[in-house]
């Protein structure tokens, strides 16, 4: 199932993509997890520091072309792609971005069973590349170019036939995913009160899907409701778990 990495990246014509990085498939041991989160795209932070300097020793997450010593991604040889492939699947024993996921590692963990440090959940983006400025940030037109450049690969792995729950993070990647999964959403309250999250459910092949339209790492909670808030999230999603057992 492991996607090649695409020479077409990075060229000098790839607006939006954060200049040097390389493309990322796929985080952890993506042939024999049972479950899968799907975000939108990898966060500058995978390459750089907050001071903006590139990643580099026993804090380097990927590859970049400056260390790989390549001008672009056409001269990438087999073996630098080997070299990726192992930085992919061997992300969550290294340097993971713990602040974007430790509460989707809580999240997963609490739905589905699974870790993806033990190696029974792994990470798949609707983008496989950094952007700079940030997502939310790009016009739209290059975000559809880069949504459509990466849809056969998310397609591809979201039809791994050994997976069994597919979890969507986030507003934006309930939506892109809707576009080729069937789903159904229904709208409800955080303890009543404050703006209605979507959750999303659905059948891809043998695998069920849930999602929330909140993107948890981007909510604004105060720290006394972020527990809480991830325990909801978790317990509703449980629930169209069972909804979508209940109906096979």
């Amino acid at each position: 199932m492991n996607r090649s990495v695409n020479p077409d990246y990075l060229g000098p014509d790839q607006s939006g993509v954060l200049a040097g990085s390389t493309p990322v498939v796929f985080r952890g041991q993506q042939p024999t997890a049972r479950v899968v989160s799907v975000g939108i795209n990898p966060s500058i932070r995978e390459f750089h520091a907050r001071n903006g300097v590139e990643l580099d020793g026993d804090q380097r997450r990927f590859e970049t072309l400056n260390s790989l010593g390549v001008e672009s991604m056409n001269d990438v040889t087999e073996a630098m792609k080997a070299q990726f492939q192992q930085r992919f699947l061997d992300y969550f024993s290294g340097n993971p971005y713990m602040e974007w996921f430790a509460p989707m590692e809580r999240i997963i963990q609490g739905v589905t069973g699974a870790s993806f440090f033990a190696g029974t959940a792994y990470h798949l983006d609707l983008v496989h590349v950094a952007t700079d400025p940030r997502w939310g940030q790009l016009g739209g037109r290059v975000q559809r170019d880069l949504l459509r450049r990466d849809r056969p690969s998310v397609i591809q792995q979201l039809h791994n036939p050994s997976l069994e729950v597919i979890y969507l993070n986030g507003r934006t990647v309930c939506n892109e995913v809707g576009r080729f999964i069937p789903l159904t959403q229904r709208m409800t309250q955080f303890w009543g009160r404050g703006p209605r999250r979507g959750f999303h459910r659905g059948w891809c092949g043998d695998a069920k899907v849930v999602g929330c339209s909140s993107n948890i790492q981007e909510e604004r909670l105060k720290s006394a409701d972020r527990a809480a808030f991830l325990e909801w999230i978790i317990d509703e999603c449980r629930r169209d778990l069972d909804r979508l057992e209940e109906a096979t």
